[in-house]
């Protein structure tokens, strides 16, 4: 089994106002196999959000290695770091999109340092296509429509050509119909791009699209549903 990540002995401790710790992620083991779709499901507060953010170095582990791709990102300093978060497809619960920006220009952000102008929009409009909006790509978020902006924010993650892709709730600010195009167009974006997707839920009918469900408790993992889904 070729792996995608592999988290070794990872906690992530977080203080609380009173004092006390909380272990948002407790000494996870875990591998993620390469070029698959995985779902992380759980409670809010069972650490599913939290084990994407060190997988994609949004945040550090105060303990353990993290591997992806055959690369430590725990050992990167924070320029390896940086490069490294440029590489993820990140897709989000709230849409991140930058309201002043058509679409086109909001897929082609993560570009800004990485290519010019003309390769950026060339790269922006061929993902807006991938994912069925080329003809919106001068719209502004507030002229779409939910289903839409989330698709923008996968055609914005998609751009980079990541190996990865970390997705966080992504069908949670969407209605049934909305979130299940998002769910195919995720599953197909998986299969095209032969990325590693992960992606953390509290919905079932979410993970029902998954190739493994991976259940999460108290920052453990704590079960594992191998094939799921497809």
């Amino acid at each position: 089994m070729a792996v995608g990540a592999r988290l070794e002995g990872v906690t992530k401790r977080y203080l609380l106002g009173d004092g006390s710790e909380l272990r948002a992620v407790n000494d996870v083991t875990f591998e993620f196999e390469a070029s698959s779709l995985t779902a992380v499901v759980g409670a809010s507060g069972s650490g599913k959000s939290t084990l994407l953010h060190l997988l994609g170095a949004i945040d550090v582990p105060d303990q353990g290695t993290i591997t992806v791709g055959g690369e430590t990102i725990t050992a990167y300093g924070r320029k390896q770091l940086a490069d490294y978060r440029a590489r993820v497809g990140f897709v989000f619960q709230q849409f991140h999109l930058l309201p002043a920006l058509s679409a086109v220009d909001n897929v082609a952000a993560p570009l800004v340092f990485h290519a010019n102008a003309r390769e950026r929009t060339k790269r922006a409009m061929d993902m807006l296509a991938a994912v069925g909006l080329a003809d919106r790509a001068d719209a502004r978020p507030e002229q779409l429509s939910g289903g839409q902006q989330q698709r923008v924010a996968i055609a914005r993650a998609l751009v980079v050509e990541p190996t990865l892709i970390l997705a966080d709730e992504p069908t949670g600010n969407l209605d049934s119909a909305s979130a299940a195009e998002i769910l195919e167009l995720l599953t197909e974006v998986q299969r095209a791009f032969a990325a590693t997707l992960i992606i953390a839920t509290h919905d079932m009918r979410v993970a029902a699209h998954c190739d493994r469900v991976v259940e999460v408790q108290d920052g453990r993992v704590e079960a594992v549903l191998a094939g799921f889904g497809q």
